[in-house]
């Protein structure tokens, strides 16, 4: 069982929901109760996966990444397929594993106006994925595709489910977050000019050779990036509307 999570402990955890919305595709939209109980075993499969890492974790040694995924990806530009869990990352993944069915029981008899169970049940599922994803990638070029990820499905659901004000409030999620999105990029390009990596391992041992006044910008477009998709005071004016106006599933 731990060879086995080791080489498909992360990938089953993180693309399972994935699986998930493969078989709702494949379901006719009027069959709503299949979409609400292919969503919840799928988000209940995935936290069984996660149980069985969290049981095989060493927590005598939480600093060093576990059940680690290498891969080649992109090698045009030196941007591996990286996955890795410690003891930071760790109550992060267990924290969305037990999240996501809950909200699911909960959607069972609470799909907001305009309904649609197939499209939004979908949605969720994609949105757990890119939340795993997000905490469990090693290289920056991942971890900013499945933080992306979370950015279109949490768009929709507020800009489709929402109260009121939510084209406002979709669109103005939208537009604040992709400006921190880029502010991000930038700097995690700016690091791989100095580097020559993605690798948040080799990155830590690479400071020395940046100088400080980069350092400073690379640090700058990090903070304010970060500050916004936070979000956190003074970058955070998005976030009242985009709360107040996404559905309960979503705000959670």
């Amino acid at each position: 069982m731990k060879e086995f999570l080791n080489d498909w402990g992360l990938i089953l955890v993180t693309f399972l929901p994935l699986v998930g919305v493969a078989a709702m595709l494949c379901v006719p939209k009027e069959s709503e109760d299949t979409h609400k109980l292919l969503a919840l075993i799928t988000s209940l499969a995935t936290a069984f996966v996660g149980v069985l890492l969290m049981l095989n974790f060493n927590y005598d040694r939480a600093g060093i990444l576990q059940f680690r995924v290498d891969h080649s990806w992109i090698d045009a530009i030196n941007s591996r397929f990286i996955m890795g869990l410690d003891g930071l990352s760790l109550p992060l993944l267990a924290l969305t594993l037990l999240i996501m069915p809950l909200v699911f029981i909960y959607s069972w008899n609470h799909i907001p106006e305009p309904g649609n169970v197939k499209a939004f049940f979908v949605l969720m599922l994609v949105l757990e994925m890119g939340m795993i994803g997000t905490f469990l990638a090693e290289d920056l070029i991942l971890f900013f595709v499945f933080f992306e990820i979370v950015l279109l499905p949490m768009y929709f659901l507020i800009g489709v489910w929402g109260g009121p004000e939510r084209k406002y409030a979709s669109i103005k999620f939208f537009i604040y977050t992709l400006f921190g999105s880029a502010l991000m990029i930038l700097s995690f390009l700016a690091l791989y000019q100095h580097s020559g990596s993605f690798d948040m391992r080799q990155l830590r041992d690479l400071s020395a050779t940046i100088p400080h006044a980069t350092q400073l910008l690379i640090f700058g477009g990090m903070f304010v990036g970060f500050g916004i998709k936070v979000p956190m005071f003074p970058f955070h004016t998005w976030l009242p509307d985009a709360h107040t106006q996404a559905p309960t599933q979503g705000s959670v």
